[in-house]
């Protein structure tokens, strides 16, 4: 438990043996579409790789946000006690026309008559003192921002900031429950969530874990800047403990679905997802009575939210038809699906886009990417709001008993195998690093890899070691 530490020169060079094997693609890890797929996050991201071959230099972004049209005058504003945003905005000498369309524009997606002390604004003012644009960060990675229009309108837009995926092992040993151990190794709490999606089919850890189980686990962490800012995808995980030995592996399908999958290739994943995409955390759980965060009432919250920044693709839960398109106060863009058996529907709040081509009626497969995370509606920041249905009653995802998804295909198992093998080595290597010399020594003398871009594993990075005591 008490090791923490980069794994990823294991993955570099168990991948580089997987080239021989004579599948030979080349990644460009921001555009792929096997990069979307996998959940990367936001639309700019950078992987930082123990090869130049995948690695890519962010876009630069100014100290001020994100980069914008030239302008005479761009302004921070920092929100003074007993300030409202009318004072703050006429202190800047903005136009009262300006401050008023600008709170009828931003209200569907917050109202700017109830900000906090301390809040920090992006003003832009053009050369005849007019409010040529207007933002804010949602969280560490994303962004929105209003832009005047010709006609006077703001029309909004939304980003992220580039990040750093690095990948890291972390193992450990149960003594009173998964969350305390994981805190206790020092590794992202929220990994605890995301391991009990993968695994918590076959075992229920609020019940079933015991102490002394042992776990291993290779993710991802993001950073911005050089700081963390949250834990990403699990790439591979291990549970054993009493007649239980359990290990999923995370897989890219040649139709860019991602999914995990157990040592012999059966499907963790039952036909309805739990979480359909990579989210940072569980900000808010299914309940009959809770506080609205917007509203400031206590009304139901019939979903899960699950926070991830700007952008980050959200799949259909299951396969099925789209049965609702579009936008509603509330909702912000929305999609619902119903699926197959039409026992059950799906519904997916506060996009900032739709996948392109989505339209009602069109039929959709588990993991295909219906739209992407934004904060429109009543959001107070990025997320999905993921609801189910089961005979027109809302249920908890996160509670469902559903027979599982389809296994690898026959003509996937000698690449799931080789990638199996490689997560293997990254797993066994925890809590037992090899000097940074000889790691590097074994790259330069590592035969020349080629990556397939279809494979999370392919994420790799330089040979860095790091401990947690």
């Amino acid at each position: 438990m008490r090791r923490l530490f980069l794994v990823t020169t294991v993955l570099a060079l168990a991948l580089a043996a997987i080239g021989w094997l004579g599948r030979q693609a080349t990644l460009d890890p921001v555009h792929s579409p096997a990069a979307a797929a996998l959940g990367a996050g936001g639309p700019v991201e950078h992987l930082t790789s123990a090869l130049p071959l995948v690695s890519e230099t962010p876009p630069a972004v100014t100290e001020t946000g994100p980069a914008g049209p030239a302008l005479p005058s761009r302004l921070e504003l920092r929100v003074q006690r007993h300030q409202t945003f009318y004072d703050a905005m006429s202190a800047l000498g903005v136009p009262h026309e300006d401050v008023m369309a600008l709170v009828k524009a931003v209200k569907p997606f917050r109202d700017l008559r109830k900000i906090r002390t301390g809040e920090l604004f992006r003003v832009e003012m053009s050369v005849s003192n007019e409010l040529a644009a207007f933002g804010f960060d949602l969280d560490l990675e994303s962004w929105v921002r209003y832009v005047r229009q010709e006609n006077g309108a703001f029309a909004q837009e939304q980003g992220t900031y580039p990040v750093e995926r690095r990948s890291v092992g972390v193992a450990g040993t149960i003594q009173s429950s998964l969350y305390e151990s994981l805190q206790a190794c020092g590794a992202p709490v929220d990994l605890a969530a995301k391991i009990n999606d993968i695994l918590g089919w076959d075992l229920d850890f609020s019940r079933d874990a015991r102490r002394g189980d042992r776990f291993r686990i290779v993710y991802e962490e993001v950073y911005k800047d050089g700081a963390f800012v949250r834990a990403g995808p699990i790439l591979a995980c291990t549970y054993e403990g009493g007649n239980r030995d359990l290990a999923a592996y995370r897989y890219t399908l040649p139709d860019g679905k991602s999914g995990y999958y157990d040592r012999s290739g059966r499907n963790l994943q039952k036909q309805l997802m739990r979480a359909p995409l990579n989210y940072s955390r569980i900000s808010s759980g299914f309940s009959y009575n809770r506080r609205h965060p917007v509203l400031g009432r206590n009304m139901p919250h019939l979903g899960i939210d699950y926070a991830a920044p700007v952008g980050t693709p959200v799949w259909a839960a299951g396969d099925g038809v789209v049965t609702e398109l579009g936008s509603k106060e509330g909702n912000g863009r929305y999609v619902r699906i119903r699926h197959t058996n039409r026992e059950y529907e799906t519904l997916y709040l506060h996009f900032s886009r739709f996948a392109k081509g989505l339209r009602r009626g069109a039929s959709v497969r588990q993991g295909e990417v219906i739209g992407y995370v934004g904060a429109t509606g009543y959001a107070t920041g990025p997320h999905l709001d993921f609801r189910v249905q089961k005979s027109g009653k809302y249920v908890n995802p996160r509670t469902l008993t559903l027979p599982p998804s389809d296994p690898i295909p026959a003509a996937e198992t000698a690449s799931y195998l080789a990638v199996r093998q490689a997560l293997d080595l990254a797993l066994v290597e925890i809590g037992a690093p090899v000097a940074e010399p000889a790691m590097v020594a074994a790259l330069q003398t590592a035969p020349p890899p080629w990556w397939d871009p279809r494979q999370q594993a392919a994420r790799v990075l330089p040979p860095t070691l790091r401990s947690v005591d």
